[in-house]
C-alpha cells in the first residue's frame, strides 16, 4: 500500500520514461514503508493515522530515500565504497520514533 506514488518515485529514481520495472518499484515502495514502521517502532496505521491517512511528508522522503537506494544498488555489496549522507534519513524518521513502550 504504497503512500508514494509510483509516478513520483519513478520520476524520483528517472525511471519515468519505461514501464518495464513498476512492478518491482512497487515492490521497493512497500518494502520501504515496513522499514519505516521498523525504524520508528510504530505500526504503518499508527504513522497514516497522524499524517491523516497518508504517511507525513518527511516519512514519504524517507521512503523514497530507502527505495531508491535499493533501485539504484541491488545487492548486499557494492564494489566501490559508498557512505551515508549525514542526517538524511535518520533527519526524516527521528521525529516520529516511539522512544519508549506506552
Amino acid at each position: 500500500m504504497a503512500s508514494v506514488s509510483l509516478e513520483l518515485f519513478k520520476r524520483h529514481v528517472r525511471a519515468d520514461d519505461f514501464a518495464d520495472d513498476d512492478g518491482y518499484l512497487l515492490h521497493l515502495l512497500d518494502t520501504a514503508e515496513e522499514w519505516v514502521s521498523r525504524e520508528t517502532g510504530r505500526p504503518l496505521p499508527e504513522l497514516l493515522e497522524e499524517g491523516g491517512g497518508s504517511l507525513p511528508l518527511p516519512l514519504c522522503q524517507a521512503v523514497m530515500l530507502m527505495a531508491g537506494h535499493w533501485y539504484n544498488q541491488r545487492e548486499g555489496v557494492s564494489s566501490g565504497q559508498m557512505r551515508e549522507v549525514p542526517y538524511t534519513l535518520k533527519a526524516l524518521v527521528k521525529p516520529f520514533t516511539r522512544l519508549s513502550e506506552t
